[in-house]
Formats: structure tokens, sequence, C-alpha cells
């Protein structure tokens, strides 16, 4: 059976289609959702503004593809599976079937073993792959928000600029926020979305959903409480109790996602502020 999967990705450019594009997270140097014209979606990590990193691809015909890119095509190990139900799970290289790896045809009836530029050549015995993601953002954003309990000095990174002596990149990336830094004065502040107001205002809601799912896993318990307003809507998370592992320090740190609108514009950021 011919494996064609490398024609969804010839000659993509992540940005050639301005109409559709970016419609949520960072897609130039990060982890976003990018819409293309023809109905296809990718959901997962960017470099350059390209599918590079771990990704969910799914095209206009129903068929997924969840694993690693590199340069816009399936590279490493990764998991196809069709509409009709056949999925292969295993290695790729440059958008083809290479190396260890199962294709199975029905429940049934499957081939493992050795592939080479698509093509079967010989059964081998490998333990099945699984294909998941190490990164977590929920995981990551409570490093963060740990590190804030002590002016995040743990997670300071380089100053911002020479220049600008009270602002500092952060060290922990959390890949679905573009534009982040961390001031002495005001805290943590990243860029999760913007552009158009109503898909701003989707993002709004969709972000707090994110945030709830991170503070269940935290060492405090908060009040989520939202603020609306014509020109900026706002969920505050104001500390309640902590437990003993928790540091006190973190009932002096608010957690805010703002959506911050000016005209048909729209732009949603994550604040966490200094104790």
């Amino acid at each position: 059976m011919v494996f064609i999967i490398i024609v969804i990705f010839i000659s993509i450019n992540v940005f050639s289609q301005s109409q559709y594009g970016c419609i949520s997270g960072n897609c130039e140097n990060g982890k976003g959702t990018y819409a293309f014209k023809n109905g296809d979606k990718y959901e997962g990590d960017f470099i350059d503004s390209h599918l590079n990193g771990f990704g969910k691809y799914t095209d206009v015909n129903g068929n997924v593809y969840t694993g690693y890119f590199k340069g816009d095509k399936f590279n490493g190990k990764g998991m196809f599976v069709r509409s009709d139900g056949t999925k292969y799970i295993g290695e790729f290289f440059n958008g083809k079937r290479n190396g260890l790896g199962t294709q199975w045809y029905s429940e049934t009836y499957k081939e493992k073993g050795k592939w080479e530029n698509d093509r079967f050549l010989e059964k081998a015995e490998f333990e099945d792959f699984v294909i998941s993601e190490s990164y977590d953002f929920c995981n990551e954003f409570n490093k963060i928000l740990s590190a804030s309990a002590n002016n995040f000095i743990d997670v300071k990174g380089k100053q911002v600029s020479e220049y600008i002596t009270d602002s500092y990149y952060c060290t922990i990336k959390l890949k679905e926020l573009s534009t982040v830094e961390i001031n002495d004065k005001e805290g943590y502040t990243g860029s999760y979305y913007k552009g158009e107001k109503n898909e701003g205002l989707k993002k709004f809601e969709e972000f707090n959903k994110l945030i709830l799912k991170c503070v269940e896993k935290c060492c405090v318990t908060y009040q989520n409480k939202f603020l609306n307003g014509i020109s900026e809507k706002k969920y505050e998370f104001n500390p309640l109790t902590y437990t003993i592992n928790c540091s006190p320090n973190l009932l002096k740190v608010k957690i805010e996602v703002v959506c911050k609108i000016q005209g048909t514009q729209s732009e949603v950021i994550l604040h966490i502020s200094n104790p």
C-alpha cells in the first residue's frame, strides 16, 4: 500500500495563508494552532514559523498524524491514522515510514518490522512505540507559579536589554506564550493571543479554562473572579488557602487572565503578580 503522506507538506509555508493562519498560541517559536486554507489543521510546536517538534496534524480528509516533525514533515516517532482506521506507529523520515514500525491493516493483520522509503523490508522484533509528548503546560506553569513566591528568582534569565535593568527573560518556556518577560515590579507577563476581537474573546475563555486546570494541581486554593469591562475583560485567581508543603508567600500572588480590546483587535495575556 502506497503511504501517501508527504504530499501534505510539499511546499508548505506556515504563514503563506494569512487569511486563516495562527488561531491560538505562538506559531513562530513556541506552541500554537494553525488553520490552513484547505481545511487542514496543525496543533503543536513551531520553530522559525515551521512545523518542528511534537504536534498533531489533521487533514481535511480526516487523516491524523501525531508525533514529531522537522522541516514541516513527519520526522521521528509518530502515529499516522487514516480515516478508514488503518494506522502506522513507528519511525518516519522526511514524511515517509522509515526505520522500525508497525502497519496495521486491520485489527488482526499487521506488518511489524523494518521500513525504508515507505516500503516494508523485513520482520523485526522491538517494543511497541508509545507516542506521547514530554512537555506539559501545567507542569511548567506551576514551576513558574511556585517561583513567584520568591520574586521569580529561580526562573529569571538574562536581562531583556542592557538598557532595561528591571526586566528579564524567563528560563522556563511556556510554548503557548510569546513576548514573555519578568519585571521586578509587575511580575510575569506573557501573550497567548493577538488578533481579531471575536476570536480573542474565544481564546480568552479557552485560556482561562486551561489555567483553571493547572491551579487544581497547585498547593494553593484559588477563587476565580470575572471582571467584565469594555476595553478589558479579566479573570482573577485570588489565593484563599495553602497546604503545609506550600510557601505562605503564594497567598500574596495573584494570577490574571486578561483580554485587552482595542477596536476590532484584542490580546489575551497571562499575568502573575509579585508578592
